[in-house]
């Protein structure tokens, strides 16, 4: 579908937040209309409606209207949201059809030819009614003019503002996009730090659109609940243009199909996971929301250590050097059905409490006063805990 855009402007603007419905989507055109250029009072040529690019070159810091020099749309019919749009055949002298100029018309500046274009980075979209324009910029003379938001002065962000009525524009809004920068310092063409400012004019209203968003219940962080991860349930929000409804909302758990409606609840295992839905409308529109959601490991297994009488099978603390004792060490993991578990009895911790054995007939018998247990348990995540008991040895 296309798009038509109103102006840009090079300011300084915040960047949207992910949760940001954005109002152009990749493959939409923001086209323009063409500036409209009057003599002014004292015989020279200004622009007085439409859309146009301006250059400071008297290094006032402003930007008047004998300074502006309008422009009309290229092949591509403006600037297509998500594509590098690249210009080629600039020249010495005023264009002569030899050009190939897809955002906007070849034009004339200082005698020479030029076209707007973008290179390395596409505009795109960034929602809350900015544009990203690092990989704006001209070719002018044969020359390559980088407009994307110069690293010499830190206003230059990159970002280009949309005006409308509202934020994110709705369909049926009239538009401005506008955007200012500076040409690099040392620049060849030997406008090296001028300011820049481009306003584009909407041509068209903005087409209709649809929009989607996810709610995590619990949160998109959570901790592993059963073996091996969590069963999570994710809703889903969509808004469609009056006169249309939803057709129906496509569900993807890393690149998987994962079912389809408002909502879905399925298992995730512990790491993180790329969840997208897609609305489609009865009248063909189509949008897609993408977040991440983790599942983290973080608690220890629940160590037991105990000295268990032999009959009863009950945690004691005291028994007769006669008697037959049975020993507990085990742990319990919510995420790991198996951590590992090391367990260790001995008399003591001190050289002193070193285990003492006597010989009586076949049997031996141990000379000491007390036992310590002590067992230790790890999960598959690192996790580990550890616990102790210790039973005195009487008469």
């Amino acid at each position: 579908m296309n798009n038509k855009l109103l102006s840009m402007l090079l300011a300084a603007t915040a960047l949207s937040s992910a949760s940001a419905v954005q109002a152009f989507n990749n493959g939409d055109v923001i086209t323009f209309k063409a500036g409209v250029t009057t003599i002014s009072t004292y015989g020279g040529s200004q622009v007085k409606s439409g859309s146009y690019f301006a250059m400071d070159t008297n290094g006032d810091g402003q930007f008047t209207s004998e300074e502006r020099l309008a422009i009309s749309v290229g092949s591509d019919g403006g600037i297509v949201i998500g594509s590098i749009q690249t210009a080629s055949g600039s020249h010495p002298g005023p264009p002569d059809g030899s050009e190939i100029a897809p955002i906007d018309a070849p034009w004339s500046f200082f005698g020479n030819t030029g076209m707007h274009q973008t290179t390395g980075i596409p505009v795109v979209d960034n929602g809350n009614n900015t544009l990203d324009f690092r990989g704006w910029g001209v070719t002018w003379n044969g020359i390559t003019i980088p407009l994307g938001g110069d690293i010499n002065l830190p206003a230059d962000t990159g970002l280009a503002t949309v005006s409308c009525a509202n934020v994110p524009c709705n369909t049926g809004d009239d538009f401005v996009v506008d955007y200012t920068a500076h040409v690099p310092l040392g620049d060849p063409s030997g406008f090296g730090g001028v300011g820049y400012q481009l306003h584009l004019e909407s041509d068209i209203p903005l087409p209709p659109s649809a929009s989607i968003s996810m709610d995590v219940v619990g949160g998109s962080t959570q901790e592993c609940s059963a073996t091996g991860g969590s069963a999570i349930s994710i809703n889903a929000t969509s808004a469609v243009p009056d006169g249309d409804a939803v057709a129906s909302v496509d569900w993807m758990i890393d690149d998987v199909f994962a079912g389809n409606g408002l909502s879905i609840n399925s298992f995730f295992a512990l790491g993180s996971h790329s969840v997208s839905a897609t609305v489609t409308t009865v009248n063909g529109l189509t949008a897609s929301s993408v977040i991440n959601v983790a599942v983290n490991d973080t608690l220890a297994p629940v160590v037991t250590a105990a000295f268990l009488d032999k009959d009863t099978q009950m945690p004691i603390t005291a028994a007769s050097s006669r008697d037959r004792v049975d020993i507990e060490a085990d742990a319990t993991d919510i995420c790991d059905s198996a951590p590992v578990i090391d367990a260790m009895v001995g008399a003591g911790v001190s050289d002193a409490d070193r285990l003492r054995v006597s010989r009586n007939g076949n049997r031996v018998s141990l000379n000491i006063d007390a036992l310590d247990l002590s067992v230790h348990a790890t999960d598959a995540s690192n996790n580990s805990a550890s616990a102790g008991s210790s039973l005195t040895i009487v008469e």
